[in-house]
């Protein structure tokens, strides 16, 4: 008997627990249709966009927003056999003055093809906190479609948004550029604001320093509620194939904008040299059909900062890089198993990177978490912490399949404290690698990092790197000084 009424009330909570999307596929034809809001978030109180979903999140009825980004509300109609477009009106009441908000459309609108649309909130001043926008479902053109759910617990005929306090960010989306040095050549880059932000506050006249090192051209291309993309054109020649070309764009302090992330732009047109695409050599120091692939290493560290430097182990995941099909050193790395050429995958023959296939999370390129102590190692705290190219290979004569010398990409990292106080480490190196073995491939290279709050200056570290274990442990430096963890 108890075993009967358990499922009883198990099929019974399932019922009342089903969306009235699950309610529309049910087999009851007497179930009217309806219009509610459908407003979700994910487990961090984000809100979700299609086409992300979530099973088993059901509609909030309030949210707290704490970003200046255009809100996204959708609105849901669940209804069966809809043979005509059904319109709907809404009503947003707010203390806030009507030139601080914009709100689209004026009406809502439902076919069979999309249930689904969207009342679009974008902020044009900052708010008081704990001031609130209150929206209402207010009429349908088809009079027997109900306003509102089919369920007590989440009607969805009123949504309240309550204006929270709002930390306003921004950053560079990427930290280095590579040219060929054409004429006429153009990149693009963007200005990144996690939170949003007003266009009166931002003045982009003086969001750029410069430190160039050719002639070039910078445009605004456009912009969204939370970016502002730029296009760079080369203005002369920099095809000299044994020149370094560079020129770094910098971010500058904004008033109400504090920099989190990425604020250096390093644009190169680096030295060219013959390789042959067949050395390949990057494809030894990654795999593409494992997510988690470690490259393995041994920095040359006092870790303990007790004076004693020594080897110490370490792992990064090392991935491929990927370019476009008609790059000069793109090799095919999948064809994704069809013939269409629009699949094809192509990556980098000499150039291999470090990040993490998780999202939000970081690796440990260069050791460099065991640099430091108080660091953030979220990616959006720490994006330095995932370097999309990091070391790039020099075979041998351009033609050498078994060693050759390798270059740590220069560029700049960012890295922050767990107070979010950003470090800008500019890194460059060099060295040689080798096979070692018919399956052992070996790296040996200095790394040198500059930072004149941290180092004053410049510190260099010895490396090795390889592909996979059964190594033998480097010789000791006994004449060779390194660095220290230090607290951020």
């Amino acid at each position: 008997m108890k075993a009967t009424k358990l499922l009883f009330l198990l099929a019974l909570s399932l019922i009342l627990g089903c969306t009235d999307d699950e309610l529309s596929n049910q087999q009851n034809q007497d179930i009217p249709a309806s219009l509610r809001f459908n407003f979700l978030v994910n487990s961090n109180d984000e809100p979700l966009e299609y086409p992300e979903l979530s099973g088993s999140a059901l509609p909030v009825a309030t949210y707290e927003n704490r970003s200046l980004r255009t809100l996204k509300i959708p609105v849901v109609l669940s209804a069966r056999g809809l043979d005509e477009t059904i319109t709907a009106t809404y009503s947003v009441n707010s203390g806030l003055p009507d030139t601080a908000y914009e709100v689209q459309p004026e009406e809502l609108s439902f076919t069979a093809a999309q249930a689904t649309d969207t009342i679009e909130v974008r902020f044009n001043q900052r708010w008081t906190a704990r001031e609130t926008l209150d929206f209402s479902l207010t009429g349908v053109s088809d009079p027997s479609i109900q306003l509102g759910a089919l369920n007590d617990a989440t009607v969805g005929d009123h949504f309240e948004v309550t204006l929270g306090e709002v930390n306003t960010t921004y950053q560079l989306n990427m930290s280095r550029i590579d040219l060929s040095g054409t004429v006429g050549e153009t990149v693009d880059f963007r200005v990144e604001f996690p939170n949003g932000y007003i266009e009166d506050e931002v003045d982009e006249a003086a969001i750029f320093s410069f430190l160039n090192g050719f002639e070039y051209t910078l445009a605004r291309t456009g912009q969204g509620s939370d970016y502002i993309s730029y296009r760079l054109t080369l203005n002369e020649d920099l095809s000299a194939a044994d020149v370094n070309f560079q020129t770094i764009i910098t971010l500058q302090q904004q008033p109400a904008y504090n920099i989190s992330g990425n604020a250096n732009l390093l644009v190169i047109k680096p030295i060219q040299t013959d390789r042959d695409l067949a050395t390949n050599p990057a494809s030894h120091f990654y795999d593409t059909s494992n997510p988690f692939y470690l490259v393995r290493g041994e920095n040359w560290i006092d870790h303990d900062n007790d004076g004693a430097c020594s080897w110490r182990s370490w792992t990064a995941f090392a991935v491929p890089v990927e370019v476009a099909a008609d790059h000069p050193n793109a090799i095919l790395g999948s064809d994704n198993a069809t013939p269409d050429p629009a699949a094809d995958v192509y990556y980098d023959a000499y150039r291999i990177g470090f990040s993490s296939s998780l999202a939000g999370r970081t690796t440990n390129p260069f050791n460099l978490q065991r640099w430091f102590a108080n660091e953030a190692t979220d990616a959006s705290a720490s994006p330095g912490f995932n370097i999309e190219a990091a070391i790039e290979f020099y075979p041998e004569g351009g033609t050498s399949t078994t060693q050759g010398s390798v270059a740590v990409i220069p560029q700049f990292l960012t890295i922050s404290n767990r107070d979010g106080e950003l470090f800008e480490l500019a890194i460059s190196g060099s060295g040689s690698y080798r096979q070692v073995a018919e399956t052992l491939w070996e790296m040996k290279f200095e790394l040198r990092v500059t930072n004149d709050a941290l180092y004053g200056g410049t510190v260099t570290s010895e490396y090795y790197i390889y592909n996979d274990r059964g190594y033998e442990d480097p010789a000791d430096l006994p004449d060779n000084s390194c660095v220290e963890e230090i607290t951020l």
